[in-house]
């Protein structure tokens, strides 16, 4: 059987993987190319569901396919290919958690059984222009700092996304910093909105082999590497997601735009990422939120299907209880 096309999406909290990955299908869909996608998420809750209505979505949810939910990776590419037996896929998007590690996810597809079925072209990761610079800073947990330059390393393709957020100065000032990370041949795209020339970016940038692979708890050995256009070796780093927490809130209250933007932006600095369903005063229906850089984005048009309203919270060091007080008093049931 041909081996299927696939690409893996990185990037931290907020970068912008979703909405590259709505372009990249946009253009799938104009060009005839059959996709599927993986989507992954820390929460058990997908609340970006309604934006691949009509896709082929497979969800890993509750977990990074990384590390703590890595087994169900493994089934979920193993049902995906016995769907499709004799009609393969043209290409399989894989889009991790903000806190996923990209190479133990190639770690994954170039092991045994699946390195004969899944053809690695890139590992695209995107970084927040925004915020990358405050990332890097002498603030931010070592561990945080760690995973970022986990993602680009192990990128072969970077795109710099929501560069129309920061000055020129503090532009120049992240791509220098970027050429102390990345090797000369890693391709950078910069992009708002993540739009970028997609024929650009899905052109094969990886050559992932496996030289033997033993499998050693989930982790690989001194034996096993997989190289995109180098060499790497790596191990799992769970300690990576023990600084990042997710809080789901329910029975979300009916509230108003200024309401829920004004709560938004008075939590904790720790809070990097928001999203959810919620239920507008100035207008029927329920609505879609996304939270990320500062910014609040609502959503044009109501849920087609029935959800329940939630708030789905993720950042890194957070008091959950001091947000959950800051919820109840600004939107009181009372």
């Amino acid at each position: 059987m041909k081996k299927i096309p696939t690409y893996i999406i990185s990037g931290f909290l907020g970068s912008g993987k979703t909405t590259l990955l709505q372009n990249i299908l946009k253009y799938c869909k104009s060009q005839q190319i059959k996709a599927a996608i993986l989507l992954n998420e820390l929460g058990s809750v997908n609340v970006e569901k309604h934006l691949f209505e009509d896709e082929n979505v497979y969800e890993l949810l509750d977990g990074c396919i990384c590390c703590s939910i890595q087994e169900d990776l493994k089934t979920t590419l193993t049902s995906l290919l016995a769907v499709h037996p004799e009609k393969p896929l043209d290409a399989l998007f894989i889009e991790g958690t903000g806190v996923a590690n990209p190479l133990e996810i190639v770690e994954v597809l170039a092991s045994l059984p699946y390195v004969h079925s899944f053809d690695v072209q890139s590992v695209i990761s995107m970084i927040d222009a925004s915020s990358y610079l405050e990332n890097q800073g002498i603030f931010t947990i070592k561990t945080v700092r760690d995973l970022l330059k986990n993602q680009i390393k192990g990128a072969t393709t970077v795109i710099l996304n929501k560069v129309d957020l920061v000055n020129e100065k503090q532009l120049q000032k992240i791509e220098s910093k970027l050429t102390m990370v990345l090797d000369t041949y890693t391709q950078v795209l910069k992009s708002s909105y993540g739009k970028v020339d997609i024929v650009e970016l899905l052109q094969k940038r990886s050559n992932t082999t496996v030289v033997s692979h033993k499998h050693q708890t989930g982790c690989c050995d001194d034996h096993a590497h997989s190289t995109c256009q180098h060499d790497h070796k790596h191990h799992h780093d769970h300690v990576q997601h023990a600084s990042i927490k997710t809080l789901t809130i329910q029975d979300v209250p009916s509230v108003t735009k200024r309401q829920l933007k004004k709560w938004l932006k008075s939590l904790p600095e720790g809070i990097m990422r928001g999203k959810g369903y919620i239920f507008l005063k100035e207008k029927q229906g329920l609505y879609p939120f996304q939270y990320s850089s500062n910014q609040m984005y609502i959503g044009d048009f109501p849920q087609k299907y029935a959800t329940d309203p939630c708030i789905v919270l993720i950042g890194k060091d957070i008091d959950i209880a001091t947000i959950q007080d800051s919820y109840t008093s600004q939107f009181s049931l009372s």
